[in-house]
């Protein structure tokens, strides 16, 4: 069973306030740094595209760096402050995350006696 959660556009942006990037840079970065990742790539330009609709991020075309135009995208300030607000609702969900492992774990220890 796996969740894509909501959380996907919080890890983009934690992935975008280290530098500009384009759609495939963001998945791999996804690919090789996510424990579990349950991003793809429709996923993520779903998600890049709601986070550019709320302002969290905006895109520009770059044809320096690149042989051909690639859409690079950069967090905004109000990407920054939704960070912040994702950091607050991760740190309540590992709350009753714990909770819910130590329950479980006290139960599985309990069952088997």
């Amino acid at each position: 069973m796996k969740h894509t959660g909501r959380h996907t556009g919080a890890f983009l942006l934690l992935f975008l306030t280290e530098g500009d990037s384009y759609g495939g840079q963001l998945l791999q970065k996804c690919e090789e740094e996510l424990p579990v990742n349950p991003i793809d790539s429709a996923i993520l330009y779903r998600t890049l595209k709601k986070l550019e609709n709320e302002g969290a991020i905006e895109s520009y075309v770059d044809t320096i760096h690149h042989d051909k135009p690639v859409k690079m995208y950069r967090v905004t300030e109000e990407g920054k402050k939704q960070l912040g607000e994702f950091q607050r609702d991760i740190e309540e969900k590992m709350r009753n995350l714990s909770f819910f492992l130590t329950k479980y774990n006290h139960w599985q220890e309990s069952s088997h006696d």
